[in-house]
């Protein structure tokens, strides 16, 4: 076991968002500085090998152009490449790397999909692009970027997380707005390496915080779509009621017009960019203000990235984020 200590001095110095869109984004956010201790016990997890030996090297992918038949390293270099900013340190890479992998390996051998593994699309499975849309995407920092996703996932070669001996779901997300979610908080099911964690170093994300703002006519008619037995008759300003939270500090539950809604339905309902949300009613508007941007269970990439910076592994970063994990090998 090693006693993992994280001095978190959160400066003014911002990092590009990097969405799975892959849109490349430099802003700077003034923060007042202040300093986070987190004390952690964490697996060293050294690799070991796993309980069902695979013999996967190669995914079949379902594309908007059809079905591609992929050599794994390759399918997974194209995905670190589009879910992760390039810029953001190797062992924050390698993380994501290592997720990645699992994330595929498991829909590899039985997955959600007919006539596939995975699929192209993030908000199912994880982002890809062809080499030819990267290359044109990135311009003359292909060949550069392309690189350093390559060395993540060959120095991670095999290399994926399982716990208790079972390929883990191996779920990210951009940024959590300070703590993660545990996955019963989102899904309904609660996983024991999916828990509410620390999450530190994320203010530097351009989508760490977030405003969303709806006249009473607009709240209204979406409320009503999610939970028609509302009553919304009175004054808005009488419309909004108790609020619970999770763990996490998203919305658990908030009591609109009398009818309760979770916190994940009000996200899909008003498109937040998470569940970490206030709620208020002013100058004849209702107004949220989020934290975070995803559903926040599993790895923060922020917070990975904030961890490499720190001087940590990937062996460090991942364990703690899915807690219980063991980084293991693949079977030859």
């Amino acid at each position: 076991m090693k006693t993992v200590v994280i001095c978190a001095a959160l400066g003014a110095l911002a990092l590009a968002l990097f969405p799975p869109a892959m849109a490349r984004q430099e802003t700077a956010r003034e923060e007042t500085p202040r300093v986070l201790v987190i004390e952690e016990t964490i697996p060293a997890a050294a690799p070991q090998e796993a309980d069902e030996p695979s013999d996967e090297r190669t995914v079949t992918l379902l594309t908007q152009d059809g079905t591609r038949e992929l050599e794994l390293d390759e399918y997974l270099t194209a995905v670190v490449l589009c879910e992760m900013p390039p810029e953001f340190e190797p062992e924050a890479l390698r993380a994501q790397a290592v997720a990645a992998r699992t994330f595929a390996c498991r829909q590899m051998r039985g997955g959600k999909h007919e006539g596939g593994a995975v699929c192209a699309d993030s908000a199912c499975c994880q982002a890809w692009r062809s080499e030819e849309e990267l290359r044109e995407r990135f311009g003359a920092d292909f060949e550069a970027d392309w690189q350093k996703a390559a060395d993540a996932v060959t120095t991670t070669h095999d290399e994926v997380l399982t716990y208790d001996g079972q390929l883990i779901d191996a779920t990210f997300f951009s940024c959590s707005g300070g703590r993660t979610e545990a996955a019963v908080a989102v899904w309904g099911s609660d996983v024991p390496y999916l828990q509410s964690v620390e999450s530190y170093g994320e203010q530097a994300a351009l989508r760490y915080a977030s405003e969303a703002a709806f006249t009473a006519e607009e709240f209204r008619e979406k409320i009503l779509d999610s939970a028609p037995d509302a009553d919304l008759t009175s004054d808005p300003e009488n419309w909004l009621g108790a609020v619970s939270y999770t763990d996490g500090g998203g919305v658990d539950e908030i009591e609109i017009g009398g009818a309760a809604l979770t916190g994940v339905q009000m996200r899909s309902t008003f498109g937040l960019n998470s569940t970490q949300f206030t709620l208020e009613f002013a100058d004849g508007a209702f107004h949220f203000s989020v934290l975070g941007y995803g559903h926040r269970v599993g790895m923060s990439q922020y917070g990975a990235n904030y961890m490499a910076q720190q001087g940590y592994s990937y062996r460090v970063i991942l364990p703690y984020y899915y807690r219980g994990a063991k980084i293991t090998a693949l079977g030859d």
